[in-house]
């Protein structure tokens, strides 16, 4: 059996949940000293909690029994991008932290609905505040800044984030055809190889999700030509397997990807 390294397995976790959860950013780090088989996951709003781990625990390779003061395998094996290939294995991940931050805006619509529960008063910024409904949702009591925390943990990014996936099923629910062009009507991407250029990606945008995925398998951006190539492949036959791979998890981050590779020379 293969072991996958930690920092792999966190690269394939980032592809995950951002491939699960579009729009929303996650920072996935790989731990330090003591903590280098363990990975911290980070975002602010959007998906709750258990949702993140339905993700991250098949990603885990051990988990620590307190009762016994011992990690113990899951027997998880996951299947991540090294270097173009496809490799399965046990990821050599002791634990994975998940972390949810509140935004300002969050909080500030928490807020709002506290002081439309209580005919339009300005809700106090300390003090002990006491137990109250809002949207139906009962807030326990607790001081200012926390009740404040909990409605917009409870009500406001729950509403939301149901919001966000209305909206993601309205977009996927588009016909076919609408959804082979971009919103701007670009064609998407084109993977392809050539002998001067040799493997590269052109089309992206800013924030389409692609940056990521190319980095993953190695790919770098060329400044002057304003694509992403791949190192090293230049005078190079196309490796097909490896082009293959890197439309795949592009196409996993619901980007539309055309490959174009040279014709075969034919033999004397």
């Amino acid at each position: 059996m293969d072991y996958i390294d930690t920092k792999d397995v966190a690269a394939e976790l980032r592809n995950r949940l951002k491939s699960a959860f579009p729009g929303v950013k996650f920072s996935v780090h790989k731990g330090t000293g003591t903590a280098a088989a363990w990975i911290s996951v980070y975002w602010t709003d959007g998906p709750c909690t258990a949702d993140v781990e339905e993700h991250t625990r098949p990603m885990q390779g051990a988990q620590f029994n307190g009762m016994e003061d011992r990690y113990e395998s899951t027997d998880n094996t996951v299947t991540v991008t090294v270097k173009g290939r496809k490799v399965t294995g046990k990821p050599l991940v002791d634990g994975i932290n998940t972390h949810r931050d509140v935004s300002d805006d969050a909080l500030k619509a928490a807020a709002a609905l506290w002081s439309e529960a209580h005919d339009g008063t300005e809700p106090p910024t300390t003090g002990m505040l006491d137990a109250c409904v809002i949207d139906g949702h009962v807030v326990k009591e607790n001081w200012a800044p926390q009740q404040m925390w909990q409605i917009a943990h409870d009500v406001v990014l729950p509403q939301r984030w149901a919001a966000a996936k209305e909206q993601a099923a309205t977009h996927a629910a588009r016909p076919a055809h609408a959804q082979e062009e971009g919103e701007d009507g670009t064609e998407g991407l084109t993977l392809q190889h050539t002998d001067e250029d040799g493997t590269t990606v052109t089309g992206t945008r800013l924030g389409d999700g692609a940056a990521d995925v190319l980095k993953c398998h190695g790919f770098k951006w060329h400044r002057k030509n304003q694509y992403w190539y791949a190192p090293g492949s230049r005078d190079q036959q196309a490796d097909t397997e490896f082009m293959a791979a890197v439309a795949a998890d592009l196409r996993a981050e619901n980007l539309t990807v055309t490959t174009a590779q040279p014709e075969a020379t034919p033999t004397a």
